[in-house]
């Protein structure tokens, strides 16, 4: 470890009470952020009105609640602690990870989610500033356009969908292996309610490989065709999906699956092992 690395890892341990509390209320924030994202597909699912959404549009619903500007900076902190934590998970390795092929593949992937997260606070603090903020409608078209008049575009954007369709495959056998329980530890819960968590874990991480499995896709056709304008998005998945033989159908488990996954990231905050130090 150099010396920019020991002395990144010094400042860490002596913050990490306070980093593991913004962690937690971090997974909090996103859990509410796609619970939502779950609650207005199931409302279209169930024909009750509405549009399926993407979490920024997510975002635009919850601003319009009651004590919406509070709201936003309560899930601004809580965004913010989460990208914070992705990126120490990629830097400081505390879950051990390793500097093998798979585990830089993973820390990778947590420092695009990390910044991914601190765009989406960014977006979060504007709304509770000024009040509104743009939402590109499918803003997935833009990056791919973006990426195909690039020297190479059209295999690097394939490339970006072979990655989402190889995390989506990871992230459907984790939810059938319930792999993601040895991050967490049940106190004091009686084991029914955990089978039940359990349960609500793997349908709502599988629910989310489904949804990468769609836009990984649709990815390289775009990249196929070189159209940026068939990429999808969260948004654009779900209303394909409503689009299909049985289409509510397939949305409404989807949805439900989506919102299962907010409430998995909810029971993260309180029950999932955070070490901020990195590993030995």
């Amino acid at each position: 470890m150099d010396d920019a690395q020991q002395a990144a890892a010094h400042a860490t341990r002596h913050a990490a009470p306070w980093l593991e509390a913004l962690a937690r209320f971090g997974y909090a924030s996103k859990g509410v952020v796609y619970g939502t994202v779950g609650l207005l597909a199931l409302s279209v699912a169930l024909g009750r009105g509405g549009a399926t959404t993407d979490t920024k549009g997510a975002l635009l619903r919850l601003q319009d609640l009651p004590a919406g500007t509070l709201l936003m900076w309560l899930l601004t902190l809580g965004l913010i602690g989460y990208a914070l934590w992705q990126l120490i998970r990629a830097a400081l390795d505390p879950e051990g990870q390793g500097h093998e092929a798979k585990g830089i593949v993973k820390r990778a992937g947590y420092t695009f989610s990390g910044f991914a997260n601190l765009g989406l606070a960014f977006f979060t603090a504007r709304l509770a500033l000024i009040g509104n903020a743009t939402r590109s409608q499918n803003s997935e078209e833009q990056v791919a356009g973006t990426v195909l008049n690039l020297p190479g575009g059209q295999l690097w954007l394939a490339l970006g969908g072979l990655i989402l369709l190889v995390i989506a495959g990871s992230q459907l056998y984790t939810a059938y292996g319930a792999k993601f329980m040895k991050r967490v530890v049940f106190t004091d819960l009686p084991q029914r309610t955990c089978d039940l968590l359990k349960r609500t874990g793997q349908v709502g991480i599988a629910s989310r490989g489904v949804l990468m499995v769609i836009i990984g896709v649709f990815a390289l056709l775009a990249a196929w065709h070189r159209k940026a304008s068939e990429t999808v998005g969260i948004s654009e998945a779900l209303t394909w999906l409503r689009t299909q033989p049985s289409g509510n159908l397939l949305l409404g488990a989807v949805a439900l699956g989506t919102l299962c996954y907010g409430v998995w990231c909810v029971v993260q905050a309180r029950y999932r092992r955070i070490r901020i130090e990195g590993a030995a």
